[in-house]
């Protein structure tokens, strides 16, 4: 029976008792034997499951909503170009795409990303070394694909997100809209990395100009006028006419080319960015033969609560995006720049000041999750495997982290020599936030029943077996869409030379030595 036809069959009413009907289920299915697995009753037990975690709603950002298309949108076609261009990197070398590349599925393969200091422009992915090997970003970067779907926040301490009157950024106080934000997340998220020197701006460029002042400057090197023209300005120049073209203006480049405008052009692009026809999808549109039965068994133990042989992902990784876009308590290493802090990356807490947000990070997205890796907030994972190893027992796994210094077989790290010196209180500040985990848990957070905002969000105990985990990642590999892999299908995504290089400054991407 298709998913569709048993939604329908169904009902209202089995929203009443699916507790009930899942659980008698579980004790007739042994769902993690491959040998035995009975396709109808594993089809059967996922639909049920779907109905009661509610993951077949549609996804809201689409839902009745107007996206731009890549191929016909001329504003979707200039942000491309704007983020491909290096020229809005402060020292011409760094561009949006740099850490966000089509081909690398929208980040950049790194656990630390590596800016304004890389040993060269256009060397990305693996291939791409910072001078000294000094990584000074403290954060893993997140992809840009389907980021579109995110409605709540951005960044991984959510520290630009919606409000009730707009949008608040760091620019603003919390909770409070920022005048200049714009109208969408994705506009207003690209308002930062542009000035952050190890980012994009740099330093030469950051020593005459900062915040509100590097991003006027910024459109006054593109559009060739006032003094930010003159901040190494660019020898070739034909911006106006692609922003008459994207805008549908023909109005003079004081106008039309600002940041505000370069920035809406840049989030019309990552709007275009939805990857989601994976097989989970197709299952979920109602082919059954869509996913293998390893992938339907993670999907169980996926929704399936721990009292029942489940890993109980779906509390936190929920609805059609795979995140609540809340911050959870989950212990991940606390690994790079950050760990020169007293306390560490200290994650939402850094927005909001209130201790108890302390070590937590926004609940990531799992739509394409099997392609971009590293993970954690500091790509301390290499393999989903490690993550799932992370759930099952936390301490164990950290502890084991740092005794087998696994930090230095992350693909990044592994070349440099030095590599277990590199940020020597690591362990300890990952001790202290497993601590925190270990607190949460025993105050109760992880009581079922009514919970409080504050309480949400805690990592909870699971007793994952090998078939278990195995099952999982095949499930989360599932969730990938096929487009990612095929390099016709991502083509119109990625600039070319010839159409989208206004100023002869585009990056031309480098992925090994």
């Amino acid at each position: 029976m298709s998913f569709e036809k048993y939604r329908k069959l169904v009902g209202p009413a089995f929203l009443l008792s699916a507790a009930l009907v899942v659980s008698g289920c579980n004790e007739a299915l042994d769902t993690s034997s491959a040998d035995s697995t009975d396709t109808a009753a594993l089809d059967e037990k996922l639909h049920e499951l779907i109905v009661t975690n509610r993951m077949d709603e549609p996804i809201r950002a689409l839902n009745g909503a107007s996206l731009p298309d890549i191929e016909t949108s001329t504003l979707a076609q200039l942000g491309k170009k704007l983020f491909f261009s290096k020229s809005l990197g402060g020292d011409l070398t760094v561009s949006c795409a740099t850490c966000h590349h089509p081909t690398l599925y929208g980040a950049d393969e790194l656990s630390f990303p590596i800016g304004t200091n890389a040993t060269a422009a256009d060397q990305l992915g693996l291939s791409r070394r910072a001078s000294g090997d000094t990584l000074d970003i403290g954060r893993n970067t997140p992809t840009v694909f389907n980021a579109v779907l995110w409605t709540d926040n951005m960044f991984w301490d959510g520290r630009v997100e919606r409000v009730q009157d707009g949008i608040s950024t760091p620019d603003s106080a919390l909770n409070q809209p920022d005048a200049s934000a714009g109208t969408t997340l994705l506009a207003a998220q690209a308002r930062f990395p542009t000035v952050t020197p190890t980012e994009m701006l740099g330093n030469t460029f950051a020593e005459s100009a900062a915040g509100d002042q590097a991003r006027t400057a910024l459109a006054e090197r593109l559009g060739g006028y006032g003094d930010g023209a003159h901040a190494l300005e660019l020898p070739n120049n034909d911006w106006l006419s692609h922003f008459q073209q994207g805008f549908g203006q023909d109005d003079t480049a004081e106008n039309l080319i600002t940041f505000a405008n370069i920035t809406e052009a840049i989030g019309e692009y990552e709007r275009t960015l939805v990857f989601i026809n994976s097989p989970w999808q197709s299952y979920l549109d109602g082919d059954d033969t869509a996913m293998s039965a390893a992938e339907k068994r993670g999907a169980i133990a996926f929704m399936s609560r721990p009292d029942e042989d489940g890993a109980d992902c779906v509390r936190c990784h929920k609805g059609p995006l795979f995140s609540d876009q809340r911050f959870g308590l989950v212990a991940f290493p606390q690994f790079g720049v950050l760990t020169d802090d007293p306390n560490g990356d200290i994650g939402r807490e850094g927005v909001t000041s209130e201790r108890s947000d302390r070590y937590r990070f926004r609940t990531p997205s799992l739509l394409n999750v099997a392609e971009t890796g590293p993970y954690g907030h500091a790509g301390s994972y290499a393999s989903l495997e490690q993550v799932m190893a992370h759930y099952d027992d936390p301490r164990e796994t950290v502890e084991q982290y740092f005794t087998n210094e696994d930090y230095c077989d992350l693909p990044q790290l592994a070349t440099i020599a030095d590599c277990a010196t590199l940020f020597p209180d690591a362990e300890r500040l990952s001790l202290l936030a497993l601590t925190e985990l270990e607190a949460a848990r025993t105050a109760g957070q992880q009581n079922t029943g009514p919970q409080t905002e504050a309480e949400k969000g805690v990592l909870g105990r699971v007793n994952l077996s090998d078939g278990n985990i195995s099952d999982l990642v095949a499930f989360m590999g599932a969730l990938s869409d096929p487009c990612l892999d095929d390099e016709l299908c991502l083509a119109k995504w990625i600039a070319e030379d010839t159409l989208d290089n206004p100023d002869g400054n585009m990056l031309k991407a480098k992925f090994s030595n």
